[in-house]
C-alpha cells in the first residue's frame, strides 16, 4: 500500500503504526498471560512463575508504551484494557467513544 509524500499522510501513517504496535503487545500479554494460566492449573508452578514474570514485564512495557502515545491511541478508540493500571480523564474517554462510534456507524458495525 503506497501513501502520499505530504506530511498528513505521513503523520496519519505513524499514528496506525503506534496503534498496531500497541494492539500487538496487548495481545502477546494476554497469550503469555494464557499460558501462564495454563501451566498453573497443570501445576507446574515453577515455569508459570517464570512465565508470570514475564507478563509484569510486558505489562510495564504497555503501560509505558500507553503512557507515551496517549494522545494517539484514544484518538484512535484505545482505551486502557483492565490489566493496565492506567487513569483516563472525562475528556480522554468522551475522544475514545466518539470514534468508535463514528468507526461503528461507518462500517455499520
Amino acid at each position: 500500500m503506497k501513501f502520499k509524500k505530504d506530511s498528513k499522510s505521513v503523520e496519519e501513517n505513524t499514528e496506525l503504526r503506534i496503534l498496531a504496535e500497541y494492539n500487538r503487545r496487548l495481545k502477546q500479554m494476554k497469550i503469555t498471560q494464557k499460558k501462564a494460566n495454563k501451566l498453573h492449573d497443570m501445576e507446574m508452578d515453577k515455569e508459570a512463575k517464570k512465565i508470570q514474570e514475564l507478563v509484569q514485564l510486558l505489562l510495564e512495557e504497555i503501560e509505558a508504551y500507553y503512557r507515551k502515545y496517549r494522545k494517539v491511541l484514544t484518538k484512535y478508540g484505545a482505551l486502557p484494557e483492565p490489566p493496565l493500571d492506567i487513569d483516563i480523564t472525562k475528556e480522554e474517554r468522551d475522544v475514545a467513544t466518539a470514534w468508535k462510534n463514528a468507526h461503528r456507524k461507518k462500517h455499520g458495525i
